[in-house]
């Protein structure tokens, strides 16, 4: 598609990877304005901002890779509790779980925030780019088995979580525990979210400024201080915008309605098509144009629907959400 398609995708990836740190900031504000309720969230913003400017200074993701092993320790022992923390409440699923609780008025929301979840597409050249050269030809077996693993993984964190909660699960599942009484597990997992996340943001921003760079800086001997003003300009507007749109929900189903769907169905369907039309097989052809129109109607559907939550004085009841996948995706490397 020529330069057409590569700014098309360099756009997507944009603002989808933009939009992935923002959620992140507006999940660690939330979480600590509420444990410190004397500090503000934009007070917690212009806490946090420079530590993480500070981090996206690093320029290779190989360096990233400390940080990134903290972040997913952490993700693995918040999931770990808060599973616990669900199955403790299993005696309680007949009473707040019912199929009449599900709504398909809730399902573009759930669609926008299913494919949100799928947020490490950005990512994925990046990561095999990285891999040593003795074992970047399994880089394909290792993606195929991680996204199974992750896809399972959600399914079941989000069913259990509401299985708990039901119409009581909150936009961001750690709110639902409890905080009263011996160790306050409520505390422990969201400090452990915040740390993951904290550690996230430099890598999920790493694709960013990488295309900026390419992008309004082309001169290869490029002056350190413009690529640091560079980093320091994108990480400002991450918080320009968490602090112009502080729904955490309805951020992430508005970044999945419309670059998320473009990278996980329109683009490879139609890029599939593009590249392979002299060898491409009827089934191939099909399952293209099935992506492509799926993505196109969970695109108009997702993004409607997100724009009126955003617009909405209103919060609309999470109990019309039809898993409430929100539960999971904060949980995302």
């Amino acid at each position: 598609m020529g330069n057409i398609g590569r700014w098309l995708v360099d756009v997507t990836i944009l603002v989808s990877q933009l939009g992935f740190c923002c959620a992140y900031l507006i999940f660690i504000s939330e979480n600590l304005s509420s444990y410190v309720s004397r500090v503000s969230k934009p007070q917690w913003l212009v806490i946090l901002l420079p530590p993480l400017f500070l981090l996206t200074l690093l320029r290779h993701l190989h360096k990233l890779a400390l940080f990134s092993f903290f972040a997913q320790v952490s993700n693995l022992f918040a999931f770990s509790v808060v599973f616990w923390f669900d199955f403790e409440h299993i005696h309680s699923v007949k009473k707040r779980f019912h199929p009449k609780e599900f709504s398909l008025k809730g399902f573009p929301f759930f669609f926008a925030m299913a494919i949100y979840c799928y947020e490490g597409a950005g990512m994925i050249l990046s990561l095999e780019a990285s891999c040593l050269k003795g074992v970047r030809h399994l880089f394909n077996r290792y993606f195929i088995i991680t996204i199974s693993f992750s896809t399972a993984l959600y399914i079941a964190f989000g069913v259990s979580g509401y299985m708990s909660f039901g119409p009581e699960t909150n936009e961001i599942i750690t709110l639902n525990l409890s905080k009263g009484g011996g160790m306050n597990f409520a505390m422990l997992v969201k400090v452990c979210l915040c740390v993951s996340l904290f550690f996230t943001y430099p890598v999920m921003l790493f694709p960013v400024t990488k295309l900026l760079e390419n992008r309004c800086l082309p001169v290869r001997e490029n002056p350190v201080h413009l690529e640091n003003f560079l980093r320091l300009v994108v990480v400002s507007v991450t918080g320009l915008i968490v602090t112009a749109v502080p729904n955490f929900a309805n951020l992430m189903a508005l970044v999945g309605a419309t670059c998320c769907t473009l990278l996980a169905f329109i683009l490879p369907g139609l890029f599939h098509i593009l590249l392979f039309k002299n060898s491409i097989t009827r089934g191939e052809w099909l399952f293209d144009c099935w992506l492509i129109f799926l993505g196109i109607l969970g695109t108009v559907i997702g993004t409607t629907d997100a724009v009126i939550r955003l617009t909405s004085t209103s919060n609309v009841p999470v109990s019309s959400i039809a898993l409430n996948v929100t539960n999971t995706s904060d949980l995302v490397l």
